[in-house]
């Protein structure tokens, strides 16, 4: 199963940290441990709000144990598709 969440999350770059809310697909799978057990899986992450103050430049988007690379650029929040 497949759905779209929003996350508390954080930015790290440009000598900054900071806390923003992502948008992520989460996709429930089912676990290879027994009946009844799931576990989930993102992608896709994008940064949803962020302060407005962070300059354009690369950072890294994540929560948890989980990050991705991105960018802003003219103040717009890209994924890093290098």
């Amino acid at each position: 199963m497949r759905s779209v969440v929003r996350l508390r999350g954080w930015l790290r770059g440009m000598e900054r940290e900071s806390p923003c809310v992502l948008l992520a697909w989460k996709d429930t799978l089912r676990s290879e441990e027994g009946l009844g057990a799931f576990r989930y899986v993102y992608s896709r992450l994008q940064v949803l709000d962020a302060p407005q103050d962070l300059p354009d430049g690369e950072y890294v988007a994540g929560f948890g144990e989980q990050s991705v690379p991105v960018m802003k650029r003219s103040g717009i929040w890209l994924p890093d598709w290098r």
